[in-house]
């Protein structure tokens, strides 16, 4: 990630974010699967970026097979681990960022995640753009 203040707030945010709901876990990762910045173990959180590259195929698969084409969440639920939810930073061309939580059982998750994905646009934005000048 260019410049490490950037690296420094998204890795701040994911804190907050962990702290605020009680994750041990977060990351944002690309559609491709690499990791950008985590807050929680360093092994764990380059093996969940890798599994969220497919979430990008599987809302394409159920845009085009299912018309579901605004999905803004793909959970995984375990009923002894918790849960992993995986969601879009924003719309656009490859590559795309994923926001990806790992939430304990009985905890909440939607509010959190809303409030550090509008932090994490508001950091990474300036980015995206430049990356995909259209947007």
């Amino acid at each position: 990630m260019p410049g490490s203040g950037v690296e420094a707030q998204v890795v701040a945010s994911l804190r907050a974010m962990n702290a605020a709901g009680g994750y041990s876990l977060s990351l944002v990762c690309t559609d491709r699967g690499l990791l950008v910045a985590s807050a929680g173990e360093q092994p764990r959180s380059e093996a969940l970026a890798a599994l969220s590259s497919l979430f990008g195929d599987i809302a394409a698969r159920a845009a085009r097979d299912l018309g579901l084409a605004d999905i803004d969440e793909l959970t995984l639920s375990d009923v002894r681990v918790g849960r992993l939810v995986v969601r879009p930073l924003a719309d656009g061309p490859s590559p795309r960022l994923f926001l990806v939580v790992q939430v304990p059982r009985h905890r909440a998750w939607r509010q959190n995640t809303n409030v550090v994905v509008r932090s994490l646009l508001a950091i990474l934005g300036p980015l995206l753009t430049t990356i995909h000048p259209n947007k």
